[in-house]
């Protein structure tokens, strides 16, 4: 059997504003950081230029006695997509949040430490109602200058570099760009441009006026974090950008000013600069940790709604991220005893019928809103009456030969522990059998392949199985898609019929999907043999396919179409990336193999 892999990247685009260009000459200012390497910023603006092998060293041993000592350090791991709070010696981010006291982040004399807390928190993926966040962003808004900008401490006099600074800030931590607050600091800025097309350090400053590579820099990352093009700004046919590009020189460095020279901050005047250049602005990126997920099932009145593995952290959540993977509609009603799951699909509830739910077999003492999951917790969510008990069914084997047989067992969950049951009717195919007093059934299905499970009135429906019967006779389909053929078991005494099916196309590629994006491709099936056929489908390979695939309608594991012989149809294969997709970038290889039945 060939199997060829289906190809799935995960991007992240790069999007520069309106007419941002790269006229900087990357390469030297590449090489120029890499031989200053040792500076947060360095490890940023290397990131920003893709660099391969950006040394990290400097990162993993960072200690200080104020919170200013851990921002950029956690900023440049983010922007390396590493967790701050497991790359180095210590939790970056917990030593960080120690300096919120008082309503605000460090020195209560300080804006910068605030400026820069926010951002780093933001950036090692902490929430922006976290109260260390909230704290400094009220206490940085409080603390506004009345020309709008702000200074380096409460009370200081207003300068571009915190000015611009506190834009990204309150930018990230959810401040609208239209913002008064915002808008009064963009004046300010604007208004400290000179006709170089510069920014200058302080506008009203008498030590000079004259324009810097860092000021400019800074400004740039807030016209960027506003989606606002630095070459609208012009001033005397200057604009901040072809001042900036204006002062690398050939070194690969940037000078502070026109023609000065290479100093001790040179490297990181060009960090900033490269970031600015590239379009980017702070934070560069934003660590996310791969959310918990956890087993489930939805059981509804007819049949299984759902089931795989999917975040929470809550129990509601299950069935809000399993709707993303099945495509089910459910309802969550308001009451005054909090968010009431009252319909998922057509069920609804009604009397005493309605969805319940599970955790590890037992009922919770909360509101699935409020059951925080934990590792290893497996949901059931079901249809049904609260007396109702859960139930599992467990093969001996799962796959074997043609003409052998193999032992369902199920089981009921009561009183702490799983006992037999007696009476329940294990489904296989069209086929079906009632377990024994030890809960067991004897199964000797066609070849082919089955999902297995049980009900009995007044118990919870059991989960499906995959069962294998046999080596049915193959038909390979590139990519991702193979059809597997099989046997009429039974003697007859008229001619044999047979099972033969095609799928085409022959190549299914999903192409390049984001998060939260989808990809359908169209599959047709003929049924070219003598008997008319049922048909189901079986995937295997990757998570991804395996718990997002859908072929028609309806999550894979559920397809079913009955084909006449000779008759053809239509299908789709529709592949999602949920919002929460862990699984990394790169090629994911899936099989997703059709099989048939003769009717």
């Amino acid at each position: 059997m060939k199997k060829i892999p289906a190809l799935l990247t995960i991007l992240a685009l790069l999007i520069l504003p309106l007419g941002q260009a790269q006229s900087f000459v990357s390469a030297t200012a590449q090489s120029y950081l890499a031989a200053h390497a040792d500076s947060p910023w360095s490890t940023m603006a290397l990131s920003v230029l893709g660099a391969d092998n950006i040394p990290t060293d400097h990162l993993k041993s960072v200690s200080g006695n104020s919170a200013i000592n851990y921002t950029a350090p956690i900023l440049a791991i983010a922007a390396l997509g590493e967790n701050p709070r497991t790359f180095g010696s210590q939790d970056y981010v917990s030593a960080l949040k120690s300096y919120h006291t008082v309503g605000q982040i460090g020195d209560p004399g300080l804006l910068n430490d605030d400026i820069f807390g926010i951002l780093a928190l933001i950036s090692a993926g902490e929430n922006t109602n976290d109260s260390a966040i909230t704290d400094a962003k009220t206490f940085l808004m409080n603390s506004q200058n009345a020309d709008g900008g702000w200074g380096f401490g409460t009370g200081a006099s207003s300068d571009t570099n915190t000015t611009a600074a506190a834009i990204l800030a309150l930018k990230s931590a959810g401040i609208s760009g239209s913002d008064a607050s915002i808008q009064n600091a963009l004046s300010y800025l604007h208004g400290a441009q000179n006709s170089d097309g510069g920014i200058t350090y302080d506008p009203q400053s008498s030590f000079g006026t004259d324009s810097d590579s860092s000021s400019t820099a800074w400004t740039i990352w807030a016209l960027n974090a506003l989606g606002i093009n630095p070459g609208t700004w012009d001033k005397s046919g200057n604009n901040p950008t072809t001042y900036l590009n204006g002062n690398q020189a050939a070194g690969g460095y940037f000078s502070y000013q026109p023609g000065f020279s290479e100093d001790a901050f040179s490297a990181v005047t060009t960090a900033y600069a490269v970031i600015a250049l590239s379009g980017k602005t702070l934070p560069l990126h934003i660590f996310s940790a791969p959310l918990e997920e956890f087993l489930f099932r939805i059981e509804g009145n007819a049949e299984q709604i759902c089931a795989g593995k999917v975040p929470g952290p809550t129990a509601l959540d299950i069935v809000k991220n399993a709707a993303l993977i099945c495509g089910f509609a459910y309802h969550i009603s308001d009451t005054s005893f909090g968010p009431y799951l009252d319909q998922i699909g057509s069920d609804t509830a009604q009397g005493l019928i309605g969805w319940l739910y599970l955790v590890n077999n037992l009922s919770p003492s909360v509101g699935a809103d409020n059951y925080v999951l934990e590792t290893g917790d497996e949901v059931l969510w079901y249809y049904g009456d609260y007396r109702w008990l859960p139930t599992r069914l467990t093969l001996d084997d799962t796959e074997i030969s043609a003409g052998a047989s193999a032992t369902a067992k199920v089981e009921v969950f009561e009183n702490g522990a799983f006992r037999a049951l007696e009476g329940a009717t294990v489904y296989y195919g069209a086929n079906s059998i009632q377990t024994n007093s030890n809960g067991e059934a004897a199964l000797t299905p066609n070849a082919g392949f089955y999902q297995i499970y049980a009900e009995k009135d007044g118990y919870v429906r059991t989960n499906k199985a995959l069962f294998q019967v046999g080596n049915p006779e193959s038909e390979n389909v590139n990519l991702s898609v193979t059809v597997n053929a099989g046997q009429v078991g039974g003697e007859t005494e008229e001619p044999p019929q047979t099972i033969s099916f095609t799928v085409n196309p022959s190549n299914i590629d999903f192409g390049t999907l984001n998060k939260g994006q989808n990809a359908s491709r169209d599959l047709a099936i003929l049924n070219n043999g003598t008997t008319n056929l049922s048909i189901e489908t079986v995937v295997s390979g990757d998570d991804l396919f395996k718990q997002n695939l859908k072929v028609g309608d309806a999550i894979w594991s559920q397809y079913e179409t009955d084909l006449a012989a000779g008759a053809d149809t239509q299908t789709q294969a529709v592949l999602s990336v949920p919002t929460f997709y862990s699984g990394g970038s790169g090629e994911k290889n899936g099989i997703l193999t059709f099989w048939a039945t003769a009717q």
